[in-house]
């Protein structure tokens, strides 16, 4: 029972004072400053506990990132005494720093995670676990009931999930149908389905201006390693190879498979020459950025690039399959990005977490509508709209190469597995080294890496 007129003094307290004003000074003279004290210290805690806010990272992608800082807005204004501070952070960047900070428990209250690093964050126990029962679910079992089969997989591990996606992502290629059009090309007909077929057209497409080539007719992203991986990995596969063996021990990237995949990466720049690293302005922010500036005319990015460009250049864009090796025997990329929480916090925090993630995640149209990313809900394709969606921003393509995607390799070592490619990918574009060359040193990385770990 607190003091009257001071909440949470002890009333035995008040009393003391009470009998101390009877009794004399002194003991007035003790008590007055130690209420004053104990009042402020009760205050100041209180304030602090009612404005320390729940701490959120996500990496960068603009429609992504305005559409969580709406959700933040929202979720302050309705819940103040538990405020999100947001953060987000280029690409590859950001997960360099989020590996960091988990290592020294310095991480965000909940971050997004994209799963490629899954089994490097749960082997080192740095995850809190998702309870599906805070997120109104029975149990894991009835939560995946509620997303597409297989969609929370990437996520779970020894029975326990530990991230929950907003979005499913895939790659396919982008074509410029007014380039097309200018080379006497249909868009509807001539896009390209075969890598060769992108060389073929790609001759057809690329401008030059002298010497100097001032439009590309293919590209490939070389800003991150993680872009990297995700092409590399999906061509070694479409050639029967993988990057490490099935046992995650033993390098494979310097295989047959493997240097067929790194020829094919590097055929554009010095075979076809269609392609030039030099010409191309993306970021880790916005990899895609050379598609609505004109300076490329084909290339492979994510569903997310249809929001990113937004409807005035997707009028002058078309997207069709991820290009393969032998389309009898087509694999595509695919990923996610999922929301997972810091294992250091208390159960009273956690759950707060959870309910922050059943306010992110309540609305899938919306997620789809201002991110362009499909989402894994099981209903997804029956929310109202979605046939639109299907015929104006190209939803049944990156359905397929859903499909028929693969998760990219799995590992621990994942980072130091995709700069090693990357590096070795570098060579090869830009050096012109030799592809087995360049992939033997990469794997005498990869293997210093998975020995230590």
């Amino acid at each position: 029972m607190g003091f009257p007129g001071l909440p949470g003094i002890p009333m035995k307290l008040g009393a003391a004072y009470r009998q101390d004003v009877k009794g004399g000074r002194t003991m007035r003279r003790f008590l007055v400053p130690q209420l004053l004290v104990g009042l402020t210290a009760l205050l100041l805690c209180g304030s602090a506990s009612a404005q320390t806010p729940l701490t959120w990272w996500e990496h960068s992608n603009p429609p992504h990132n305005e559409y969580s800082k709406q959700l933040v807005e929202e979720w302050n204004k309705a819940h103040s005494n538990t405020p999100i501070h947001y953060e987000f952070f280029a690409m590859t960047p950001y997960f360099k720093k989020l590996t960091a900070a988990l290592s020294t428990r310095s991480a965000a209250d909940m971050f997004t995670v994209i799963d490629t690093l899954l089994p490097s964050f749960t082997t080192k126990n740095v995850l809190g676990p998702i309870r599906p029962e805070w997120l109104g679910y029975k149990d894991l079992e009835d939560m995946k009931k509620a997303y597409l089969p297989g969609a929370l997989d990437g996520y779970i591990d020894n029975g326990k999930l530990y991230a929950v996606p907003p979005i499913a992502s895939v790659f396919s290629l982008y074509i410029n149908k007014k380039h097309f059009q200018e080379a006497g090309l249909d868009p509807d007909k001539d896009y390209p389905r075969t890598w060769e077929d992108i060389g073929t057209i790609g001759k057809k497409l690329v401008k030059m201006e002298g010497n100097r080539m001032v439009r590309e007719g293919f590209d490939f992203a070389m800003h991150s390693s993680t872009w990297t991986m995700w092409y590399f990995n999906t061509l070694i596969r479409q050639f029967g190879g993988e990057v490490l063996d099935a046992s995650g021990q033993n390098c494979t990237a310097n295989s047959d498979a493997g240097v067929k995949a790194m020829k094919v990466r590097a055929m554009f720049v010095h075979d076809y020459k269609i392609s030039d690293p030099t010409v191309s302005v993306g970021t880790n922010a916005l990899p895609a950025d050379d598609l609505p500036k004109g300076r490329v005319s084909m290339f492979i990015t994510h569903a997310g690039s249809v929001a990113q460009f937004g409807p005035e250049v997707m009028k002058d864009m078309k997207v069709v399959p991820f290009p393969q090796v032998n389309p009898d025997k087509p694999v595509s990329p695919i990923y996610g990005f999922a929301i997972a929480m810091n294992p250091h916090l208390s159960e009273e925090k956690q759950k707060q977490v959870h309910e922050v993630m059943k306010f992110v995640l309540k609305d899938a149209k919306t997620w789809y509508e201002r991110t362009a990313y499909p989402y894994p809900y099981k209903n997804f394709l029956d929310l109202p709209g979605m046939d639109e969606a299907r015929r104006t921003n190209y939803l049944d393509v990156f359905i397929h190469d859903i499909s028929i995607g693969r998760f990219i390799q799995r590992s621990p070592q994942i980072i130091e597995i995709n700069e090693a490619i990357h590096r070795a990918m570098e060579r090869v574009v830009l050096r012109n080294e030799d592809p087995k060359r360049s992939l033997d040193q990469a794997c005498t990385e990869i293997s210093r890496a998975l020995a230590e770990r």
